[in-house]
């Protein structure tokens, strides 16, 4: 495949990426406000970190117990797996944090805005994002998860557009001044990808031919440059292939994407890493959600009762109202939980509660603690009308 055929096919790829995760989001949206009655993905599906999440709770929680394998959990297996083989994949051909900065860069382009030459002297950027992963991780298994994730531009692009803003915007900016710049200073999900990349059998290689002049590297988003000591690129490398079959000097491929001795071409790799990845997210995936408190909903005192307990982030404060010796309502009165997690929790929770009249009723995938605290908050409620 041409350059030109294999830059326009990544660019199809990012496009189709931007254009799916826009209408899931539309249509949760629709969701939760009772517009729809069904969505395509929740927005705890798309969430990337949800490995972590139970590896974390599973060494600090006591009261842990494993429930299978959740879409959110699968999404950060088929992450590491697409890593593991074919490298950063996902940064350079479906992250749509790393197609707004694409886009920023074509604008600076467009506009004819100099590029910041600085970056690469004197000091090294593209290790920056190590610390800040190593930092996010101790502060999440301190349990102060809730409060990073805020500040998050993956959860400020699943939440559109309250956070867009404050958050994406300054990185769109910034990418027009220092090409995908998010990618090499800050992310800590493009940091794991890297660490894993290095176990990678497919790799792009130098050729013995090559001379070492960077030319075909002038433009890499990535800024790496090639190195005398190795035969490969760096891990850091996001797989734009703009830098395959781009050599400035001779006819010869200088770059070439490589399984061992073989060759791979740039629609073969696409289609193995979508495959690969889109199979382990769908597929995987076999989890049980059911949750519920203890006590049976029998036997109440008309009235209505307040009750609470810990959630993902902090408190829920629910209110519950018995009827005839029923659960007739429940509101969520307080809660700190992060928005985009919390929506299809308090709506769809309280109301299979009050049709089933138990507390045991399924959660929802990827938001197991917020389910968890306010079936305990509500469980807490009626304890006060037996």
């Amino acid at each position: 495949m041409g350059k030109d055929n294999a830059k326009k096919l990544r660019f199809i790829v990012q496009l189709s990426a931007v254009f799916a995760l826009i209408i899931i989001i539309i249509l949760y949206n629709l969701y939760i406000n009772e517009i729809l009655d069904q969505r395509i993905l929740g927005i705890t599906d798309l969430n990337p970190y949800g490995g972590w999440s139970a590896l974390k709770e599973y060494m600090t929680d006591s009261n842990y117990e494993y429930e299978g394998i959740n879409k959110s959990i699968g999404l950060t297996l088929a992450i590491l797996a697409i890593s593991i083989i074919g490298g950063r994949f996902l940064c350079g051909w479906l992250c749509p944090l790393g197609a707004l900065q694409d886009l920023g860069a074509w604008l600076r382009i467009k506009l004819n805005l100099p590029i910041l030459k600085t970056i690469n002297k004197g000091h090294n950027p593209l290790f920056l994002k190590y610390p800040i992963l190593l930092s996010l991780l101790i502060i999440s298994i301190f349990g102060y998860g809730a409060v990073i994730a805020e500040l998050s531009p993956w959860r400020a692009l699943l939440n559109l557009p309250r956070l867009f803003s404050a958050i994406l915007v300054p990185i769109f900016f910034a990418s027009m001044i220092i090409p995908r710049f998010f990618c090499r200073y800050l992310c800590p999900l493009g940091a794991v990808q890297t660490l894993f990349s290095t176990l990678s059998p497919l790799t792009i290689k130098v050729s013995k031919s090559c001379i070492g002049c960077n030319r075909c590297l002038k433009n890499c988003p990535m800024g790496i440059k090639l190195s005398a000591k190795e035969d490969t690129i760096s891990p850091e490398c996001i797989r734009c292939m703009n830098c395959i079959d781009n050599c400035k000097i001779t006819k010869d491929k200088s770059l070439t994407l490589q399984a061992g001795n073989r060759v791979i071409k740039t629609k073969t790799y696409a289609l193995i890493m979508l495959s690969l990845f889109f199979s382990l997210w769908f597929i995987l995936p076999k989890s049980s959600s059911e949750i519920g408190g203890n006590i049976p909903i029998a036997n109440l005192k008309d009235g209505t009762y307040q009750g609470e307990a810990k959630g993902f982030a902090a408190r829920i404060v629910t209110q519950v109202k018995i009827k005839d010796g029923q659960l007739a309502e429940i509101n969520v009165i307080s809660h700190h939980e992060s928005k985009g997690w919390y929506e299809e929790v308090f709506m769809v929770v309280p109301r299979e509660v009050i049709r089933k009249q138990k507390l045991q009723v399924d959660g929802i995938s990827g938001a197991t603690k917020t389910s968890k605290g306010l079936i305990k908050s509500i469980e807490s409620a009626l304890q006060k009308a037996k």
